[in-house]
């Protein structure tokens, strides 16, 4: 798996100006690399036996999202959220509509026409087939007025909300994986400290790395909790943009939501529990 080192999360003015209006980007300006594992492109071809054909989102199976645009790679629920959303690929590539290549879906729905509220798009980095996921994976998605795509993290940063909502899920085209949240934080881009860490990598050299990684997580959480996060572990980030001072024009800052995967089968319970 691909390892990818950034100290910025400089975005580009123009995006910049445009979403202080309407939403933000929680992404990183990065050099991009052709994902490992994005599924086959032949959506002519029979369904592969591993690609989910059965369960239907909004209507649709994730292999027929797939069919209309391969850049599907899965779909996001956050309990007592709005988010129930399909999830876009990052990929370095030329678009017919659109110029942003990794960060296309910052400004572009699933079927390409131009959108503030975007599409929830994962990380380019990201290696997901069915066999898995990276050790650490990461998601974006604006924050809407109306709450609609990653604006319901907002509702982390309530202990209540908190201590009542500790699960969220990710279906792959393949797999589904349940998530508990272990850690709650905003980074101010203004501030070089939170500006130059480094969260996101999808892979780790080390166990001792990943287990750094995961006491600054814990360090900068809003809660202290009692997830336990092991050396073998699986998270994912949720990052979206916030707005402390309530001023979308001034305010550079992201509010982050880390969950880890689930193993243990209460847990997986309690998370298929509050799907319901």
């Amino acid at each position: 798996m691909r390892k990818l080192k950034t100290n910025s999360f400089i975005l580009p003015l123009l995006l910049a100006v445009i979403l202080a209006f309407t939403g933000c980007s929680a992404a990183t300006t990065l050099e991009a690399q052709p994902p490992v594992s994005a599924p086959t492109q032949d959506v002519d071809a029979p369904v592969p036996a591993c690609i989910n054909n059965t369960v239907k989102y909004k209507g649709k199976t994730l292999f027929e999202y797939y069919s209309k645009n391969p850049d599907t790679i899965g779909w996001l629920t956050i309990d007592g959220t709005k988010t129930d959303n399909v999830v876009m690929l990052g990929q370095k590539k030329n678009y017919d509509q659109g110029t942003n290549g990794v960060h296309h879906y910052l400004d572009r729905t699933f079927d390409h026409q131009q959108s503030t509220a975007g599409e929830l798009y994962m990380d380019f980095r990201a290696d997901v087939d069915q066999f898995g996921i990276n050790q650490n994976t990461t998601i974006y998605g604006h924050h809407m007025r109306d709450g609609t795509m990653l604006a319901g993290l907002d509702g982390y940063m309530r202990k209540s909300y908190f201590n009542d909502h500790q699960y969220f899920t990710f279906h792959s085209l393949w797999n589904t994986y349940h998530f508990r949240v272990f850690s709650v934080f905003i980074i101010n881009m203004k501030v070089k400290e939170d500006k130059d860490f480094e969260f996101r990598l999808p892979t780790y050299e080390n166990q001792e790395d990943f287990l750094e990684l995961i006491d600054a997580l814990k360090a900068r959480s809003m809660y202290d909790t009692d997830v336990q996060v092991k050396e073998n572990d699986r998270i994912m980030n949720l990052i979206t943009c916030t707005y402390p001072t309530g001023n979308p024009a001034v305010d550079d800052a992201r509010l982050v939501v880390v969950g880890r995967l689930c193993t243990d089968q209460e847990e997986i319970k309690a998370a298929e529990a509050a799907l319901k």
